[in-house]
């Protein structure tokens, strides 16, 4: 799958997409909003819309939280200093994912944010306009790329388990880069399972 990226505007920093891809085509009829911590340069996010519109579904409400900036994250559990996460690059992601979006059967919104100020603001819920208001709470994907230390990754998932259902996919990037056994053990004790392992990605299902 990692030859599905054509378009070079849009380019990813890790590897294994396929992982990525097959979540999002596995929510179909899956209740909820596909949240994306760490948007970068939109690659990965090419891979949720390419695996949603795969199995017909259309019209899901997809957020992207990143603060770009170049302000200091963590990148992993020893390294906590600046990238290339860049204000420019927002601006240049921003065009390039709007330009692959248009007149596809997805509701993308851009959120400027870190992952902190995201489950601030929006602990009730987020809303989403499309003929009407609607305040979506749930989440039936969520893939995790923004801090990659286990302190942030474990409010993250705290953040998202209350608002999972069954059936939900939770995928993780770079999993070598931090403590990640932790996590896999709050999801196997929250009901969730693991679906497909590699090097750099895990992804997992709620089964009840």
């Amino acid at each position: 799958m990692n030859n599905i990226i054509a378009n070079l505007q849009l380019p990813t920093d890790s590897l294994d997409y396929d992982v990525l891809f097959d979540a999002a085509a596995a929510i179909k009829n899956v209740p909820g909003a596909v949240c994306e911590i760490g948007t970068r340069r939109g690659g990965s996010l090419k891979f949720i819309i390419d695996g949603l519109l795969s199995v017909n579904d259309t019209n899901r409400n997809v957020i992207c939280v990143d603060p770009y900036g170049n302000i200091d994250y963590h990148m992993s559990d020893s390294r906590f200093d600046k990238s290339d996460y860049t204000n420019d690059m927002r601006n240049e992601a921003m065009s390039n994912i709007y330009a692959y979006v248009d007149k596809k059967p997805i509701n993308v919104v851009f959120l400027c944010l870190e992952d902190t100020e995201f489950f601030n603001r929006f602990q009730e819920g987020f809303p989403f306009y499309q003929n009407n208001k609607i305040i979506l709470n749930q989440y039936a994907l969520v893939f995790f790329d923004g801090p990659h230390d286990k302190s942030s990754i474990v409010k993250e998932v705290e953040f998202f388990l209350p608002r999972s259902v069954i059936g939900s996919q939770f995928v993780f990037d770079d999993v070598s880069d931090y403590d990640h056994q932790a996590i896999d053990d709050i999801l196997l004790q929250n009901n969730f399972k693991e679906v497909k392992r590699t090097n750099r990605k895990i992804s997992y299902v709620k089964v009840n």
